[in-house]
């Protein structure tokens, strides 16, 4: 069902594009398209960082592929705005030692298996990987040939959630800092359904044209949004989409 409405948009976004394509001369001073594909750097990430995380290991921003259309209405030859569409994947892989984290945890060897929920501490290994429907509104400025600023906010809605990892060489206290130590050899965890829905920040990008049709484009997506609800206890402390997409772009 969400590949589909995913097809719907586009479609529909394509259909509005070849409506526009048969205006005159005027509308193609005042309208443009362009479509961007592009690389999301950067994490699903605390702030700031917390005193749980002891140390970082290892950071690896995984596959972050990004296709956008984006529509421009001129409404003076140096402003305008900018909505479209993008099929945003924004993912993680991160290795830590932590101390004092609040978690869920569920042991699969050892002496103790199960389910436990308390503190733990010890290595951390997680992955993230969320893919997200986001459509932009912004504010576009033009002050030169080869130059555009864009500026504003977005809202995305999730189609795609992973959000998981393990934890090794350490031991949780369950219940809480003064519950039962129980040693850890090896335990995943997995917080993929509680990921939020939708989410919503401040976005900011600019483009270098090297061509009449081609332009290098740099983008900062930064959500306002938790990544988790407030009634979720997996994770201590709030969570934030913060990326940066380089790529290029194409002017239809």
């Amino acid at each position: 069902m969400r590949r589909q409405r995913i097809y719907a948009v586009l479609f529909l976004l394509a259909g509005l594009l070849a409506c526009h394509a048969t205006h005159g001369q005027q509308a193609f001073r005042r309208w443009e398209y362009k479509a961007f594909a592009g690389y999301n750097i950067g994490g699903t990430s605390p702030l700031p960082l917390p005193a749980e995380i002891r140390k970082i290991h290892a950071w690896n921003p995984g596959f972050g592929g990004s296709l956008a259309f984006h529509i421009t209405r001129w409404l003076t030859p140096q402003w305008g705005v900018t909505s479209g569409l993008a099929i945003d994947l924004k993912g993680m892989r991160i290795k830590a030692d932590v101390m004092y984290m609040n978690t869920d945890l569920v042991i699969g060897e050892g002496d103790n298996t199960g389910s436990f929920s308390g503190m733990y501490t010890g290595y951390n290994e997680t992955k993230v990987k969320n893919g997200y429907l986001v459509i932009p509104l912004l504010a576009t400025y033009r002050p030169f040939e080869k130059w555009t600023f864009r500026i504003g906010g977005y809202y995305a809605s999730m189609q795609d959630a992973k959000f998981e990892g393990s934890a090794s060489k350490g031991y949780i206290r369950d219940g809480g800092p003064d519950g039962d130590r129980i040693n850890i050899e090896k335990a995943v965890f997995d917080f993929s359904d509680h990921v939020r829905k939708t989410d919503a920040g401040l976005m900011a990008s600019a483009d270098w044209s090297f061509s009449s049709k081609m332009a290098v484009t740099g983008q900062l997506s930064w959500g306002l949004t938790p990544v988790f609800p407030s009634g979720f206890n997996g994770i201590p402390y709030k969570m934030y989409n913060i990326y940066f997409l380089t790529g290029l772009a194409y002017r239809l």
